[in-house]
């Protein structure tokens, strides 16, 4: 009686022992040194963390892992010297599964996390790799083999002399370079294009080169248009908003458009530097933080003037400040900040070449936090770069992809680092992302940017393919008028990322949006099929202006 209740249970014991069994065989329980990514004296500095344990799924010969996480409070460096156990001799695979980039603005707790992203090739190009000798250990080896379509290189193991990495040479990569420094070469050496590639390259030295991700046509392009208008201060970006690539970008200076061969281009370019009031792209902030905490929807009505009401998707099409300052004291001052943040404002702005911090202190006083939020304050500053970011992670349903303009390495023919696009962070929800997006196309359809967009006899429906967030605010430094165009377009046949900036001294200037519609107006011609320059109905009449 006794045994025959006790069988069942036995045959339990033996299955949950078998499946036990073919668990631990096919994975593997390895160390993790996790990497922590702060900033001190406005410079990201990297520390490394305790060893940890994770489980891997097993797949050929597991190596340890290495994972790096973002986080906002300050850390002080440590090196390998003041602790030795927390540096070992690391070759690193995939992050664990446990890492992936999460970003979400206001859980439950109403506390932001700490974002968390893998690392599987060397992303953090904008800081330097001697910041810390943990950084050094865990990614100085990057380069492999990757033939075209194949994954992106992994890392391998670096051997150590004194608790300190040495880099090395292999066969796949005989200079011992790490991908940082292939990376960190565009800014010293000179940029050339390459007829074969049909793209600009950066030689590392006489047997390897870096291709960039800028497209000669498009880059043509956009210097051509910034070319045709007058503007005392100008810029113009065009990103794919999927995975962070710089497309095209320019900048112009009284008319003169800065080469992108010049060395100007890398140390003068004005689309790098954050000092451009915001003005009303920071609506776009605004309007993310109440939709994505639930405040508003894209239907919801404010006291625009008197006592006519406005719903918000109309508000942001005409970009109405009274509307919008309420809907800031509707949400309050410490959520519009940690939005703000979210978006990168106070941040140091990773990118392959040197980019300011943007700039945006929230003021405590109630009617002034209203003026900041409609994006009246002069003191936000922005780049153009980071007004892109912004526009791409709404396109990118609220994804931030890190911008990056480094492509592939090649040596001997053979490509031996491809750049792998990077999720940074997601600060708002992929149904905020989507309103947002919806209502970017009012702008150019019935909002400050339809003229813009319209009179294109060859493309009536321009501004029906199109959209985005214009801003207009006079400057302190230097004390021009500057308008905004931050937005998108399918002329292409899928969603391109469209920065735009005008600085001009007066009202009579050139509108960002008039360039931005140039822009798409010509994308479209030219996927018709046909030359854009031949039909001038627009071109010559906006020229002038």
């Amino acid at each position: 009686m006794v045994s025959s209740y006790f069988k069942p249970l036995n045959i339990l014991c033996i299955f949950l022992y078998i499946v036990f069994m073919g668990v631990a065989l096919d994975s593997k329980v390895v160390d993790a040194l996790v990497l922590f990514v702060s900033e001190q004296d406005n410079k990201p500095v990297y520390v490394s963390g305790k060893v940890e344990k994770t489980t891997v799924a097993r797949s050929g010969d597991l190596k340890p892992v290495v994972a790096i996480r973002y986080r906002s409070e300050a850390v002080s460096p440590v090196t390998p010297d003041e602790n030795p156990g927390e540096t070992p001799d690391l070759a690193a695979d995939t992050a664990p599964a446990s890492e992936s980039a999460t970003f979400n603005c206001l859980p439950a707790d109403g506390q932001l996390p700490v974002t968390s992203v893998d690392m599987v090739t060397t992303e953090a190009a904008s800081a330097r790799a001697d910041a810390n000798p943990a950084f050094e250990v865990a990614f100085n080896q990057t380069a492999v083999n990757a033939a075209e379509g194949k994954e992106p290189a992994k890392f391998e193991a670096l051997p150590t002399l004194g608790g300190k990495a040495v880099p090395v040479a292999t066969p796949a990569n005989p200079t011992g370079a790490s991908a940082l420094t292939y990376i960190n070469s565009i800014n010293k050496n000179p940029w050339e294009y390459a007829t074969l590639l049909d793209r600009y390259i950066v030689r590392y030295d006489a047997e390897t080169y870096v291709v960039l991700t800028i497209r000669p046509a498009l880059q043509k392009m956009l210097e051509d248009i910034f070319g045709r208008y007058s503007n005392r201060i100008g810029a113009g970006i065009i990103q794919d908003p999927a995975t962070g690539e710089i497309l095209a970008m320019t900048s112009s200076h009284r008319g003169i458009v800065t080469s992108i061969d010049s060395e100007e281009y890398k140390t003068d370019n004005w689309a790098m530097k954050p000092t451009f009031p915001v003005a009303s792209i920071f609506k776009i902030i605004t309007g993310a933080a109440a939709l994505d905490t639930g405040k508003i929807t894209t239907e919801s009505s404010f006291l625009a003037w008197g006592k006519s009401y406005m719903t918000v998707w109309k508000a942001f099409a005409n970009s109405h400040n009274g509307v919008f300052g309420r809907i800031a004291r509707k949400i309050g001052r410490d959520v519009l900040e940690q939005y703000t943040s979210a978006f990168g404002f106070n941040k140091t702005f990773f990118f392959d070449l040197p980019v300011g911090k943007s700039l945006a202190a929230l003021p405590n006083d109630q009617v002034k936090l209203g003026q900041a939020a409609a994006g009246l304050n002069r003191d936000f500053l922005v780049s153009p770069l980071h007004v892109a970011s912004i526009v791409s992670t709404v396109l990118n349903r609220g994804k931030t992809m890190k911008p990056y303009l480094v492509d592939y390495v090649v040596r001997k023919n053979k490509v031996i680092f491809r750049r792998k696009p990077f999720q940074l962070a997601q600060p708002i929800k992929p149904g905020t992302a989507r309103d947002l997006y919806r209502m970017m196309y009012g702008t150019t359809a019935i909002g400050t940017g339809k003229k813009g967009f319209g009179g294109y006899r060859s493309c009536p429906d321009l501004a029906k393919i199109c959209g985005g967030k214009t801003g207009t605010l006079t400057g302190a430094s230097p004390n021009y008028l500057f308008t905004w165009f931050g937005g998108f377009t399918k002329a292409t046949g899928r969603d391109l990322c469209i920065v735009t900036l005008s600085g001009q001294p007066n009202h009579s200037g050139t509108k960002a949006s008039a360039i931005a519609g140039q822009i798409s107006y010509e994308l479209y011609m030219k996927r018709q099929g046909k030359d854009p320059c031949a039909v001038t109905q627009n071109t010559s009449r906006r020229s002038r202006r």
